[in-house]
């Protein structure tokens, strides 16, 4: 905004940008002697100017909170669903692939899934009061081996899922509680199985480095993690912490996963019922 002329006792202003500029213009009372009538004008002025001043501040705050407002991507719940439903059609559409080379879900997973997953986090969790004993190679040894089976395990669920899952109507996404400016928010989906079965799951995230990070994933209300460190420190107690290591290098070499029983159980029961099915 700015004054281009004077005509008389009145003044030209014009507003805007260089796409929308308006002409406005300002005038004193027309009557009187000259310093009336300019005084008027001027107090006309600057009334005009506080009332396009305040606007401009009221506009440009809106403008502000609107950019600054997170997309989708800054919120946990979106990228959660994302995730899933991009996972879900590119194991179903390579599902004959994986069935006959079991890496290529893997691959899948290392691209959608993998860069979601706090694992120096989640081992943390799964070990405990066990994880302040081990020196840096048996932490590292235990990340890399706990990650091989916490991916397996998970791929291999939602493989089968993928295969009975057809529909965009058979995976619900519950109300999130996230409010903003949380740093863990939980996100959960409930799974409608062709066999009537249903399957609950949820992603636990927390925020940092400015990234929403996964650091447990439940099934059934059953959390991985918790599966994982109460097995894990049993064979800590009967074998020490090399034992375990041990122990997870050749389940991960035999390709052995690792679900709670109500999930296995209902994968069974989906792929009994499907063989029946392709029976008939």
């Amino acid at each position: 905004m700015h004054i281009t002329h004077l005509i008389n006792d009145s003044a030209v202003i014009t507003i805007g940008n260089s796409d929308g500029i308006r002409p406005l213009t300002v005038t004193g009372s027309g009557q009187g002697n000259g310093s009336q009538s300019m005084h008027s004008f001027m107090n006309t002025l600057r009334s005009l100017l506080a009332i396009i001043t305040l606007v401009a501040m009221l506009a440009f705050a809106t403008a502000g909170s609107a950019a600054t407002q997170p997309d989708d991507h800054d919120l946990p719940q979106p990228l959660v669903e994302g995730m899933i439903d991009e996972l879900l059609d590119r194991l179903s559409a390579s599902a004959e692939q994986i069935n006959k080379d079991q890496s290529v879900a893997y691959e899948i997973s290392n691209e959608l899934v993998v860069p979601y997953l706090d694992f120096p986090r989640i081992t943390r969790i799964i070990m405990g009061k066990y994880w302040r004993d081990t020196n840096a190679e048996q932490r590292q040894r235990l990340i890399d081996e706990i990650s091989t089976l916490l991916i397996r395990s998970y791929v291999t669920a939602m493989s089968a899922y993928a295969d009975d899952t057809l529909l965009d109507e058979q995976i619900v996404y519950l109300p999130s509680r996230y409010q903003a400016g949380d740093r863990k928010a939980a996100v959960r989906a409930k799974i409608s199985l062709d066999s009537g079965q249903t399957i609950d799951v949820k992603y636990s995230l927390y925020r940092t480095d400015g990234q929403w990070k996964i650091y447990d994933i439940s099934f059934e209300n059953i959390s991985l993690v918790l599966t994982y460190r109460s097995s894990f420190s049993t064979i800590i107690n009967d074998n020490g912490l090399d034992g375990l290591i041990t122990k997870l290098q050749i389940r991960n070499s035999k390709g052995e996963i690792n679900l709670p029983d109500s999930v296995t159980k209902k994968m069974d029961e989906s792929s009994a019922q499907d063989g029946k099915k392709d029976n008939h």
